[in-house]
């Protein structure tokens, strides 16, 4: 069933303008009325769609990205937004969906306040007045982009801390904006941190010490509302002990311009030269001394982190069943005379019953055997499943018949709400019959709509559920004769492998029960 989709955006740069016409809300209130009053659009079954936070420059928004899907899946027929900068902003990006992709999937798009409809200009490109708009929108992202970017940095050389969170040991004031203070709890913890690597302890060493002492870590101490619903053993790590000695901010600086944006939207960062970066002497209280940062600091210049490391399809998906945690792939180099995954925080933890490692090749060899088996089981239970799904077919076409005459019942009560305010006009009727005729017919057409909602979820919780059967099917029918495990086949199936000291193994499935 062909649907209307209604596609809702707000990013950061909407609200600093305060502007009500840009919220959700009156989004979706002009977009909805606009869909009323279109005779072909009211008739067809609405889906909406919103990111609400995001740039218009970047298209990969969750929102729009399955809008997206969905029309490839040919399940929308027609999207409507407030206008174009709704979509995109990206001028090129823009063009291209108008005037290439939409028209080749045969989607309609309609930005309302542009007055753009794209079944008026079938075959043809967009208008010159619809392009100049487009283009100006694009500009209009990048000058905002460059007066943020300017705004942060004139606030960062004015001494400002104008990030989110502060590091650990500190935190902003709530008397000053935009300044830290020390936090006298965690400040204690980073210099006992210091105190024990001063006196020849490494990461390693200090991690397990503050394990010993049942020291809170840094997550514990900031969220210790939230609870462990994980059921994983909270404990320092090498990598946070690390993290905290090579830290310069504990010295009193302020360093800023580490990193800048690939492109206008674009929510990742790349590390920009040390060189270009910034940094503030003596902008907040140090923690440590010069001294001993320089002796402890374990950050040595001219030693590159970044390594090429083979690909595994397991990588992710490996959790150690002592103590919970991730395992580390470790491929063949150096004094690693066989691939294989190990639980890095025993050397800190000492949980006995931690799996120290396992060889990837057993893992793979085993987890393929198990998956195929798998398949297989699930391949029967799918053919015994048919009364299922046309179960599921008969229940689809049943709501389908069902909001037919809901909406039929509609548009007759609207069509005698209408001739009874005619009757009223002519003088046929007094005000007080009007009146309660009129309530009537009101009070009918709001339980009808409350019924089609109703009918709408339950349509489209069987409708999903009736396509996720059939695509599970498909893809145990692709991958059942498979000899070697991929990513692709992993990551369709597999949500964790849990491997024990016994070398025994236990798999949490992707598959919906």
């Amino acid at each position: 069933m062909s649907r209307v989709a209604v596609y809702l955006r707000l990013s950061m740069e909407d609200t600093d303008d305060r502007d009500e016409s840009n919220s959700i809300s009156s989004q979706r209130v002009l977009i909805m009325r606009y869909i009323d009053c279109q005779e072909e659009l009211r008739k067809m079954e609405r889906a909406e769609f919103c990111d609400d936070g995001f740039s218009g420059t970047d298209m990969k928004r969750p929102g729009i990205q399955r809008m997206l899907g969905e029309v490839k899946a040919g399940r929308i027929g027609c999207i409507v937004v407030k206008d174009m900068s709704r979509f995109s902003r990206d001028y090129i990006e823009l063009g291209t969906y108008m005037n290439q992709i939409f028209p080749f999937l045969g989607v309609r798009f309609i930005a309302i306040n542009d007055h753009y409809d794209s079944r008026e200009h079938k075959g043809n490109t967009a208008p010159i007045d619809t392009a100049f708009h487009t283009l100006l929108y694009d500009l209009y992202s990048k000058d905002i982009s460059v007066k943020v970017k300017a705004a942060l940095d004139s606030k960062c050389a004015n001494g400002e801390f104008a990030f989110g969170t502060a590091p650990f040991g500190y935190e902003k004031s709530k008397e000053i904006k935009n300044r830290v203070i020390v936090n006298p709890d965690e400040a204690e913890v980073v210099r006992g941190i210091f105190s024990m690597a001063y006196a020849g302890n490494s990461s390693t060493q200090i991690a397990r010490m503050l394990n010993e002492k049942k020291m809170p870590t840094v997550m514990q101490m900031r969220c210790s509302d939230r609870k462990n619903k994980d059921g994983k053993i909270r404990a320092w790590s090498t990598q946070a002990v690390r993290h905290i000695l090579n830290n310069r901010f504990y010295l009193g600086e302020m360093t800023y311009g580490r990193t800048s944006r690939k492109y206008v939207g674009s929510r990742a960062g790349v590390k920009t030269p040390e060189t270009e970066w910034k940094t503030i002497e003596n902008h907040h209280e140090p923690l440590v001394t010069a001294e001993v940062y320089e002796k402890v600091c374990s950050f040595h210049d001219g030693i590159s982190v970044d390594r090429k490391t083979e690909k595994h399809p397991l990588v992710g998906k490996i959790y150690c069943g002592g103590c919970g945690y991730a395992m580390a792939y470790k491929p063949l180099r150096g004094k690693n005379k066989y691939r294989r995954f190990e639980c890095y925080k025993h050397a800190t933890l000492q949980i006995p019953d931690c799996c120290t490692y396992f060889s990837a090749d057993m893992l793979e060899e085993l987890v393929l055997s198990i998956l195929i088996k798998e398949l297989m089981l699930r391949g029967d239970a799918g053919k015994q499943k048919e009364s299922l799904r046309s179960f599921q077919k008969t229940c689809i076409e049943k709501l389908e018949k069902e909001l037919a005459e809901n909406r039929n019942q509609r548009k007759l009560l609207s069509q005698e709400k209408a001739d009874l305010y005619e009757s009223y006009a002519l003088g046929k009727m007094d005000v007080v019959s009007y009146k309660e005729k009129a309530e009537e017919l009101t009070e009918q057409k709001y339980l009808l709509s409350v019924r089609e909602r109703e009918l709408l979820e339950e349509f489209e919780g069987i409708s999903e559920e009736f396509r996720k059967t059939e695509e599970d099917m498909r893809q145990i029918i692709r991958f059942s004769r498979m000899e070697k495990l991929t990513q692709e086949a992993v990551d369709i199936f597999i949500k964790r492998i849990y491997v024990y000291k016994d070398k025994r193994i236990e798999i949490e499935w992707n598959f919906r029960e």
